[in-house]
């Protein structure tokens, strides 16, 4: 888990360069006094001549007042159309914040010319106007599903998703990795765990519950339950969310269920999809990082016999989305909130490559609604990808390490740049005999590939698994 800051983070921002190119001049030097001589007097031997008749007059200098750029564009960019609080002490707040003490300087002179815009602010400061009034206003500290991370600093924001995975302790791959002398790193490759740990985001699903009590769901006939003391594995994977809208958040009943929220809670670890009421399950997390505002959001409809309850107003559960109105109106709220959001669904046949009806069809209303990725788990195995209106869908990752039997796996790379562009990247492995491993630049990591093409349905994958949109002729 990353460096999770509820304080201000300051911005690392290049620094203007006003003086060379006119976009800001020094303020406050003056002029060189002229130079003085002092007046000869004649003198005579009968005369004192006195130091204090002969001095140069002094000339008193004083540095003119500092430009208060702050109170000229609280004046001048008053009234703008924008969900910014433009202030006088907006602007002073912005001033330290970035740590740059010629960025208001440099934003009244464009402004002036050009007028106030979102996007030039944006342009000018690094800041979206999401991000910007959260961390003003305060939001973001006091908010429970406002986090703020430290960036890794580099070029766009970088994310990782997986599919399933499970500290189950009765479970196959927990019982393996119990043998093992180092642990998850004698599971999980060092290649798929670093790119994990030096994600700005990274996420998996939660197949599981966190709790050291309750019983098994009757009649339900896998239950998958982890000692609460499990929830550190995440910060060796370097996670920070978990998806909880799946089919095994509540296997041992709802005591084990609220446990789960508990331990995820008191280990600093945001989930997303589930709650103890409709409100929680309902509500997106938000990350703010390198200047931009992320929405996570995630709904289920995994079981063909229902019996993981959905969250009510007064009763917990997950966030269920049969019917796709409820998880429509989530993603809405999200897009009004964030600058960029991602719709996580637990969805699909189990053990299927093949797309379910609901999931073609969903996916693109979920898209109309303002999701700007959507990630898909539960098939424990790989299906394809679609674009629509540009918009990647990622159908299912399938298992990342979950089960004890052979299947083809991976973890998908994301790149979210300035423009909200996006770079996908599928690291392909395979989970074999309980331990998940990276197979790219090999013959099965191209098979991987190869097969991950044919799933596709308007996606392409090069030799490195870089995914890109077929573009097709009208």
């Amino acid at each position: 888990m990353k460096s999770i800051r509820k304080a201000a983070l300051a911005v690392t921002l290049a620094a203007w360069s006003f003086a060379g190119c006119g976009l800001y001049k020094p303020v406050g030097g003056t002029e060189p006094a002229e130079e003085t001589t002092a007046p000869v007097t004649d003198t005579t031997a009968s005369q004192t001549t006195l130091a204090s008749d002969t001095a140069a007059p002094q000339t008193e200098t004083t540095a003119a007042p500092a430009v208060d750029y702050a109170a000229l564009l609280g004046e001048l960019t008053a009234g703008a159309d924008t969900k910014l609080p433009l202030s006088e002490d907006f602007y002073r707040w912005l001033e330290k914040y970035t740590r740059n003490p010629e960025l208001l300087g440099g934003m009244y002179s464009e402004v002036a010319k050009g007028g106030f815009s979102d996007k030039r602010f944006t342009e000018l400061t690094g800041l979206s106007v999401h991000a910007a009034r959260d961390l003003y206003t305060g939001v973001a500290e006091a908010a429970d599903n406002i986090h703020v991370l430290d960036g890794d600093g580099n070029a766009g924001i970088s994310m990782t998703f997986g599919g399933d995975i499970s500290f189950a302790d009765n479970w196959h791959v927990m019982e393996y990795m119990k043998t093992t002398e180092h642990g998850l790193g004698d599971c999980i490759s060092a290649f798929l765990m670093s790119k994990m740990q030096t994600a700005d985001i990274a996420t998996l699903n939660n197949e599981f519950c966190f709790s050291d009590r309750g019983d098994p769901l009757p009649g339900k006939m896998w239950t998958f339950r982890a000692a609460t003391k499990n929830v550190t594995y995440y910060d060796e994977l370097g996670i920070d969310i978990v998806d909880l809208a799946n089919n095994h958040c509540y296997d041992y009943g709802e005591v084990a269920f609220i446990d789960t929220l508990e331990t995820l809670e008191r280990a600093g670890l945001p989930y997303m999809g589930a709650g103890r009421n409709i409100k929680e399950a309902s509500k997106p997390q938000y990350f703010i990082v390198e200047g931009k505002k992320i929405a996570f959001v995630a709904a289920t409809r995994a079981e063909k016999y229902v019996l993981t309850p959905e969250a009510t107003e007064l009763t917990p559960g997950v966030l269920r989305c049969y019917e796709p109105e409820a998880f429509i109106e989530v993603i809405k709220e999200a897009k009004e909130n964030a600058d960029f959001v991602i719709a996580n669904l637990h969805w699909g046949t189990e053990d299927s490559h093949d797309l379910e009806y609901e999931q073609t069809s969903t996916a693109k209303l979920y898209i109309d609604a303002g999701a700007d990725l959507i990630v898909g788990a539960h098939a424990h195995c790989l299906q394809g990808v679609e674009f629509y209106k540009h918009v990647p869908i990622i159908y299912n990752l399938g298992n990342f390490w979950f089960s004890e039997y052979d299947i083809d796996t991976g973890l998908l790379g994301v790149t979210l740049k300035e423009d909200n562009s996006l770079d996908l990247i599928f690291y392909p492995a395979t989970q074999r005999n309980c331990k998940t491993t990276y197979v790219g630049g090999e013959a099965e990591g191209e098979r991987i590939l190869q097969n991950m093409r044919t799933y596709s349905i308007n996606a392409d994958f090069d030799k490195d698994g870089v995914i890109t949109e077929r573009m097709t002729a009208n």
